[in-house]
């Protein structure tokens, strides 16, 4: 049994090349159990109608087996109205192509959890701009009038970035001066992709949600408890 990841940057694997570089897919493995495995497809840059049109859903549907189950979280670049390779309206295409991968995973035996795009770090004179709000709202709406089970990513880490506050959850980011990292030797100021502390906490917060939810996928991870693995101030 496996689980199958497919999105944006923000859930994608990232090797040493790009450290600290980190999409919160990568650390999904620390809370499963032993004999889960995790296929992590997500690529920078993609929207749902991308993933699909260049064969990378076709990938995971030709190795998807009986009782998988497939993580789907898409968002970021669906908004790209400058990119007609990658653009879909929210209560169009984009509903449409979360509708076809649903169908498809159904097809195929295995079951499928969504989950909206996280939250960039975008504060406007100190206050927290939610940058995928149509989106969000089209996968929420999808989800319930369906029956899939939806994580409100966008909702949870939005709630996280307003508890620590502007500053303090920057360090999730990367958001660093020149000469702090090797790739990086002259800084970035990247609000939208992940540090390792943001991935490894993001990937706790989608865990701790999918496990107070009914979806079948919970059996997949370890009992967190109460207590977090990240202590956060």
């Amino acid at each position: 049994m496996k689980i199958y990841m497919m999105g944006d940057s923000t859930m994608k694997f990232n090797n040493i090349t790009s450290y600290p570089q980190v999409g919160w897919g990568q650390f999904l493995h620390v809370f499963t159990k032993n004999e889960y495995l995790i296929e992590d497809h997500a690529e920078n840059g993609k929207s749902t109608k991308s993933f699909k049109a260049e064969g990378r859903f076709d990938v995971i549907l030709s190795r998807l087996q009986p009782n998988d189950y497939v993580i789907c979280q898409f968002g970021h670049n669906d908004g790209k109205k400058e990119d007609p390779t990658r653009f879909t309206e929210p209560q169009g295409d984009y509903i449409q192509n979360l509708k076809y991968y649903a169908d498809e995973v159904t097809k195929k035996g295995a079951k499928i959890i969504f989950a909206t795009p996280i939250a960039r770090h975008k504060f406007v004179d100190g206050v927290l701009e939610n940058t995928h709000t149509p989106y969000q709202n089209a996968m929420l709406q999808f989800c319930q009038e369906n029956g899939y089970t939806c994580i409100d990513m966008s909702t949870l880490t939005m709630d996280l970035y307003k508890q620590l506050g502007e500053e303090e959850s920057k360090k999730f980011h990367m958001i660093f001066p020149a000469g702090t990292y090797v790739n990086y030797p002259n800084g970035m100021d990247d609000h939208t992709h992940l540090r390792y502390v943001g991935a490894l906490t993001i990937a706790e917060i989608f865990v701790r949600a999918v496990l107070a939810s009914d979806h079948p996928i919970k059996e997949c991870f370890l009992d967190l408890g109460d207590k977090p693995a990240i202590l956060l101030p």
